[in-house]
């Protein structure tokens, strides 16, 4: 009896210990990781109203001298010691091109992070080994960091960002080794998971916007475009008037893709008639070259619509629009994309052409994106023949 009560005095201290040990821990993580990554302004100053409103009181030959946004903010922090690795993270983050690449390798660095609180010190990354990444990898597969199972294709990912953060580190000599190297993950599948639409969803979906109205015109407008043209949803909201010109008697439109590469592709006369309604319905005018293309039709910002459409507005509309179609499954304006390149390549388009509509850098991803599959009618198996006869019904082949 004496030796139960003594077994479990000596868990309790020994699990207020752990206790104590891991928030101390997640202490530590914390300062470095949320210190060290900066929130953009347009976070920060709603977070912290005195910076904001510091800012907008300051004098303009101080503005030019604190140069930008972060700049002004950093000046109101208190300064932090942080170790040589976490003085990286910025310059990282500032080296891809993309503010949404920016963002989300930013979140995925929190979360791989804040993951290593009590198993790691901060002060040393030196001490991170390949263990900790696969353990990292496995609590994604499980969902034990986010709450919900990931998909392998988003666990690489995260993978890819760790290991490119790890590399960046190695390059600049704080660490000897890349750990993450050693780290495998999941094997890349070569169809992706998003769903396109049938040729006949498609055309309802297309016909369904009320044209007499605003809101309608402007659905019809940007439905037309991301069917036809496969646009992505963020090349979309970015198209200004003075992308849409004419090219040896072609309408055109100028395309602002991933990596800041530039395409210029056709407007078919339907798109283009679209457009054209749209502009009349909604009274834009395209002179105005500087003006984005779709703006919002209501809820004005301080009273002016002169602001782009916001991604959930264009996700709304597919998704409204899918429904009243009749579309039960999970769709999404990429949705549309798919739908877009598996119908040029039905229709005989060559893979160059796709590629370029598509705005690829590699044409490896037109396997992915290709859901009608029509090609299986025409798949060299069913010219495999070995002059054997066919088999009578009932009869197995030993």
């Amino acid at each position: 009896m004496l030796t139960q009560q003594v077994n479990k005095a000596l868990f309790w201290v020994l699990f207020q210990l752990s206790k104590s040990l891991k928030k101390r821990s997640q202490k530590d993580w914390e300062k470095f990781v949320h210190r060290s990554i900066d929130l953009e302004p347009s976070r920060d100053h709603r977070q912290n109203p005195n910076v904001y409103k510091g800012f907008k009181q300051t004098e303009p030959k101080t503005l030019a001298g604190k140069g930008s946004w972060v700049d002004a903010l950093r000046l109101e922090k208190p300064r932090v010691s942080l170790p040589r690795w976490a003085q990286e993270i910025q310059p990282f983050l500032q080296n891809q091109l993309s503010d949404h690449t920016r963002r989300a390798y930013e979140g995925d660095l929190k979360q791989f992070f804040l993951f290593l609180e009590g198993r790691i010190s901060p002060e040393d990354l030196k001490a991170l080994k390949p263990e900790h990444i696969i353990l990292f990898r496995k609590s994604l597969e499980e969902g034990r960091l986010t709450g919900k199972v990931l998909e392998k294709a988003t666990v690489n990912r995260k993978l890819a960002v760790v290991k490119s953060f790890l590399s960046w580190l190695k390059l600049n000599h704080l660490i000897s080794e890349n750990p993450a190297e050693l780290v495998k993950g999941f094997p890349q599948s070569q169809e992706s998971s998003l769903k396109g639409f049938s040729d006949e969803e498609a055309r309802k979906i297309l016909l369904l916007p009320r044209l007499n109205s605003k809101a309608g015109a402007l659905h019809s407008a940007i439905l037309h475009m991301l069917f036809y043209m496969g646009l992505r949803k963020a090349e979309l909201m970015s198209l200004r008037m003075g992308d849409i010109s004419e090219e040896r008697g072609v309408p055109v439109i100028k395309v602002r893709g991933k990596g800041h590469r530039v395409r210029i592709l056709p407007m078919v006369p339907i798109v283009k008639a679209s457009l054209e309604h749209y502009f009349h319905v909604c009274r834009r005018d395209p002179s105005q070259t500087e003006s984005f293309v779709f703006t919002p039709t209501k809820n004005p910002l301080n009273g002016i619509l002169e602001k782009p459409l916001g991604p959930n507005a264009i996700t709304y509309i597919v998704t409204h629009y899918s429904k009243k179609a009749g579309v039960l499954q999970k769709v999404s304006p990429h949705s549309c994309r798919a739908t877009c390149i598996s119908n040029a390549l039905d229709k005989k388009a060559t893979h160059r052409s796709v590629q370029y509509l598509a705005g690829w850098s590699t044409p490896l991803m037109i396997q992915r994106y290709d859901k009608r599959r029509e090609e299986l009618k025409n798949s060299a198996a069913f010219v495999v023949d070995y002059s054997i006869e066919e088999q009578p019904k009932g009869t197995a082949l030993l």
